[in-house]
């Protein structure tokens, strides 16, 4: 490595390559997922290039002055990164108005609150481990959880430098020689550790199935110390602290570095897929090779790729990338809106052409005309002023869609609320009688109002416990004087029936007792993401058994599960395994084959609120509607002892699935029943579970 490959006060055209290359991924995943399926690497070698150089930005300040100027750093950070980000935040709450339905402006003036602040990524990090939240769809500001990694960093790794600096002191105060080397030594000390220390958590996170290992920072932060480790030998190297032999400096050398490296970042971003743990270790190859590539420099010779990397429009891209990942995102996600589907490669052609210019244009009117503003850069407390101002501004808007929505709602809310007090004839369940109409009453109001259906789940709060626990809660309802008790166990699908098994057992005075565990199938077959450590299904799949063979009253179990569940065997003999411990402990078994779903792409509560008048729109074939996974019916034949209910003809009517009914909305998400229509679906369950019983 020689000095010029380690110059950072000039100007790199290999990082700026680097740069292409990374957003190109990114934008090429997102566009084409299939055809480079582990383009979201883009991401990590972002992170790589940031840390070494804000690292190196920091060192040559700290080796010249013995300190950092926080403020002239946070002034310049908000001067190149905010006005083009708070830009894409504004331009996309207004889109957002007159894309999307109303149903969903609530999460979206979230995630412009979020993104303005910077933690987008811990946002997504907890939906990502919120049962209810995470099948949401992803959101046009979705991709700023990078930005809030690397704003995070901002924050943090200037006060490290800056400790470092002020607890150790220089060997030789006043030298001309590398003064520094004390300092340095702590640096590498404290770099490292950092490094270790998230490398070990982002692994640990990973193969343990954590959902919110791939945002949140802790397991983020070490590839951006990968960067500032490489920073700091730079430094050395300059000050020849670091002396490298001759053979490793040689063109040669570099330029072979350089090759292997860029074929192993090739490599990970066809290889890599959605099932790859990452980031974890899987992470090391793009974040080793970007730095390879990086700590060689430039290059000629045998083997260069000199001409590839200067070549104007790869320079340009690396300039522009920052603008061309603010704005590719969002047009993605509101053409994916509009058409109603993926773009296909013509329309992806179109899409990344209308990304450039985006960001040809947000570059040269935004990014540098605001980096270079005389008025601003002289004067550090300025610059923070307005970037206070730009995020509040931002802020702002991100909280407009959530307050037109509650004020959009409530009236509706309002005409629900009366609706569902005193139904019409017909309402709900009941209409499937007359043909299953979706309105009837002239008052074309659904009941639960789109935008709240996600609220409209059944009321018994801990009950059901979250995929992760380990626990089982046991939960009874009803009277305790009862002479006939019902258990109900299983998955969320089994939840989901709690209000009209409830419903009945009260007119009934039956009590009901609950083991409800999202996620997780009463079946002795591991599902596979329990398998993989995301979840936890065994250990309550167990307490379950154990507590109902204990019970001395129970008189009947129903049970039900997701359709669309994997597992690491056979899925019929589980449930069958399960269901026969039942019945031979004397507790007879009656199991609910699964819901049909709608279309996966988009929530049915979406096109209702946007076909309000013809809800008809919005229903899907029957055929093809039910999970294939679903194991029940095959399940039963294995344990003849058990009852089967079958309830299809409560959702499909003539090979055609409504997802609106005698003016109650039939899904509250992609794939669980409102509460609103199994109440309505109360006499049905009843009949057919009375039957069942009385022929057992």
């Amino acid at each position: 490595m020689s000095s010029n490959s380690v110059q950072v006060n000039n100007f790199r055209p290999e990082i700026q390559a680097l740069r292409a290359l990374a957003v190109l991924l990114v934008v090429a995943y997102h566009l084409e997922p299939n055809v480079v399926p582990g383009g979201y690497i883009g991401v990590d070698i972002f992170f790589v290039i940031s840390g070494f150089l804000i690292t190196s930005h920091l060192l040559r300040e700290a080796e010249r002055t013995g300190r950092i100027r926080l403020s002239a750093f946070f002034a310049g950070r908000a001067r190149r990164i905010l006005p083009a980000a708070m830009l894409v935040i504004l331009v996309v709450v207004a889109a957002s108005f007159m894309i999307f339905p109303k149903t969903q402006w609530g999460t979206l003036g979230l995630q412009a609150l979020a993104s303005a602040f910077s933690v987008q990524n811990w946002v997504l990090a907890a939906d990502s481990v919120d049962y209810l939240a995470a099948e949401q769809a992803a959101g046009p500001l979705q991709h700023f959880w990078s930005l809030g990694v690397e704003e995070q960093f901002y924050l943090f790794w200037p006060l490290l430098i800056l400790a470092v600096c002020w607890l150790v002191k220089p060997e030789v105060p006043g030298s001309r020689s590398d003064h520094f080397a004390a300092r340095r030594r702590w640096l590498w000390l404290a770099f490292g550790a950092v490094a270790l220390l998230s490398l070990g958590y982002s692994a640990y996170a990973g193969y343990s199935g954590d959902a919110a290992g791939y945002f949140v920072t802790t397991t983020r932060i070490w590839e951006l110390a990968i960067g500032g480790l490489l920073a700091l030998g730079v430094q050395a190297h300059e000050n020849d602290a670091l002396r490298l032999p001759r053979w490793l400096t040689a063109w040669s050398t570099r330029n072979l570095a350089v090759l292997v490296a860029l074929g192993a970042i090739g490599i990970a971003a066809f290889s890599y897929d959605g099932a790859t743990v990452f980031p974890g270790i899987a992470a090391a190859v793009p974040v080793l090779g970007c730095a390879v590539i990086i700590a060689a420099g430039s290059t000629r010779g045998p083997g260069s790729l000199h001409q590839l990397v200067n070549w104007w429009p790869v320079q340009w891209v690396g300039l522009a990338s920052y603008s061309l990942y603010l704005w590719h995102w969002p047009l993605i996600v509101f053409y994916t809106e509009l058409s109603g589907g993926k773009p296909k490669p013509l329309q992806s052609a179109a899409l990344l052409a209308g990304s450039l210019l985006l960001a040809w244009a947000s570059l040269k009117f935004v990014e540098t005309p605001m980096r270079h503003l005389r008025f601003l850069a002289v004067s550090p407390a300025k610059s923070l002023i307005a970037g206070a101002a730009m995020v509040a501004v931002a802020a702002t808007a991100g909280l407009l869609p959530g307050i037109a929505q509650q004020r959009m709602v409530e009236q509706e809310q309002q005409l629900a609320t009366a609706l569902a007090e005193q139904p019409p004839e017909g309402f709900g369940a009941a209409s499937l009688a007359h043909g299953a109409p979706a309105f009837v009453t002239g008052e074309h109001q659904v009941v639960p109002v789109p935008a709240e259906a996600a609220k409209d789940l059944p009321d018994i709060g801990s009950c059901v416990q979250n995929p992760q626990s380990t626990q089982i809660k046991e939960c009874e309802f009803g009277s305790k004087d009862a002479t006939f008790t019902v258990a109900l166990v299983g998955d969320s699908h089994a939840a989901h029936w709690f209000e009209a098994l409830n419903g009945f057992a009260r007119s009934k005075g039956w009590k009901v007792v609950t083991y409800l565990k999202n996620s997780c199938p009463f079946s002795e077959a591991q599902r596979k993401a329990d398998q993989d450590g995301s979840i936890n299904c065994s250990e309550a799949f167990e307490q379950s058994m154990d507590d109902l063979a204990k019970r001395k009253d129970i008189d009947a179990v129903i049970t039900s599960n997701w359709g669309g569940s994997t597992f690491v065997s056979d899925p019929a003999q589980g449930l069958a395994a399960a269901w026969g411990k039942l019945e031979d402990a004397g507790l007879p078994v009656y199991a609910i084959v699964d819901t049909p779903r709608p279309p996966q792409d988009s929530y049915a509560r979406d096109c209702v609120e946007q076909n309000i008048n013809n809800p008809e729109a919005c229903s899907f074939p029957e055929k093809g509607a039910y999970e294939k996974g679903d194991a029940t019916k095959a399940a039963a034949k294995l344990e003849p002892r058990v009852k089967v209910l079958d309830f299809s003809d409560q959702f499909c009517v003539a090979g055609t699935c409504p997802v609106v009914v005698g003016n109650v909305l039939i899904y509250r998400d992609k794939h669980h029943i409102s509460d609103t229509y199994m109440s309505t679906l109360v006499p049905v369950f009843g009949q057919r579970l009375q039957q069942a019983i009385d022929s057992k």
